[in-house]
């Protein structure tokens, strides 16, 4: 058992509770929190915080090799560069490239990720990642003459995945989008992911050019439909979509675009969110209404989506992004759900047993030191997002990392 002491204590439960000079004790999992505890301390230092590990719940590691290559600013043109550089893309990013992407989370005290694989080259780097792993085997594919194909492709790279199955990876599936996977792929993927209790994430309301497409067929997606696969038409409208993940434990990625009755749906169902700030940003999509997605109730979490539209997996760096960019919010408040958001509410999203420090919860946690005192204990999570990059230690499942 380790216990550790530190001047701030983060718990991210339910009430939000944060401790002065209090104690953890764990070994694989949490065992209590409070104040002279058993075992001896190991005091973490002065301005010292101790808190759970962060949780980047949507990430691309296959594009972990871009760093140029590909064209920002608009979400139609940058999509163009990723078709015409994909297979370069994910040739080149072998070994190294996966260890740095790796290596870059785990200082920056990530402690789990979802990977989207759209290929299944990645299972061999990551299956023996020290970070744990929730690993979305995606499909996609509008055409109707090789969805038989498709579908059996995905089948291949799931049950790969589903050999390595452990307390720190977990196979999982992906719906791409409602504009680039035929319905019925929908329909028999939504029902393995049943049948298997596998979280699932989908590519949602991005962009206006998606807005556009599914609600009227129109607008620059048709262009890009008509140049690359043939296909000028629509198949599913946005609320059918949605209705499709009814009991299933399913995030939606950005829904910059979603509107008030997409969000109620998503309510209903249950549903998530995942927020990627920096890379709406590069694409120029606008941003996340992070104020009617509270008041719908929904749970986000914040990712850091992957390096195609990103140049960096450090989840300090993206919600210090957030905060800045949501100038309507109240940054004392945001800076409150932005740590819940890449914490327990990612945790959530990705149906794992951590992201706050709880009894029974896994001992996934991170320390570091803060420059100066905080008086105020309302203004510790700003001054945490404000000052913090990397941590000092990083705990998963009790063991230090």
């Amino acid at each position: 058992m380790i216990k550790l002491k530190a001047d701030y204590v983060l718990t991210m439960n339910k009430t939000y509770d944060i401790l002065k000079n209090a104690e953890v004790l764990f070994d694989k999992e949490i065992i209590d929190i409070g104040y002279n505890l058993p075992e001896k301390a190991i005091y973490l230092g002065k301005n010292s915080v101790l808190m759970p590990a962060l949780i980047n719940s949507h990430t691309h590691l296959e594009f972990g090799s871009n760093k140029t290559s590909l064209n920002y600013g608009d979400f139609i043109t940058w999509l163009e560069s990723v078709i015409d550089k994909r297979e370069e893309l994910f040739v080149s990013c072998k070994a190294d490239c996966y260890k740095n992407a790796i290596k870059e989370m785990k200082k920056s005290g990530i402690c789990a990720f979802g990977e989207i694989s759209s290929s299944g080259t990645d299972l061999k780097y990551l299956k023996h990642s020290p970070l744990k792993v929730v690993y979305f085997n995606e499909i996609i594919g509008s055409n109707p003459a090789i969805v038989d194909a498709m579908y059996q492709d995905f089948l291949n790279r799931l049950n790969e995945s589903i050999k390595l199955k452990s307390k720190n990876f977990k196979p999982a599936v992906s719906i791409h989008s409602p504009y680039s996977v035929h319905p019925v792929l929908m329909d028999k993927i939504i029902e393995i992911a049943k049948e298997k209790n596998l979280p699932i994430e989908a590519h949602f309301m991005e962009s206006r050019a998606e807005r556009r497409w599914l609600d009227k067929g129109e607008g620059e997606f048709k262009l890009f439909f008509e140049k690359h696969f043939k296909n000028a038409k629509p198949l599913i409208k946005p609320l059918e979509f949605l209705k499709k993940f009814k009991d299933t434990n399913t995030t939606f990625i950005h829904c910059v675009y979603a509107n008030e009755k997409e969000l109620q749906k998503i309510n209903e169902i249950d549903g998530k969110i995942a927020h990627c700030p920096v890379s709406n940003r590069l694409l120029n999509v606008g941003k996340l209404d992070l104020e009617k997605v509270k008041n719908y109730t929904i749970d986000y979490s914040v990712a850091t989506d992957g390096l195609s539209s990103n140049y960096s997996l450090n989840l300090f760096k993206e919600i210090r992004a957030a905060l800045l960019m949501h100038t309507d919010l109240h940054p004392k408040y945001l800076a409150k759900d932005l740590l819940k958001a890449v914490t327990i509410n990612a945790a959530k999203s990705l149906n794992l047993n951590n992201g706050s420090i709880e009894k029974g919860k896994d001992a996934d946690l991170i320390t570091f030191q803060l420059p100066d005192n905080v008086e105020n204990i309302e203004n510790l999570p700003i001054q945490i997002i404000l000052h913090t990059n990397e941590v000092e230690r990083l705990y998963i499942n009790g063991e230090k990392i």
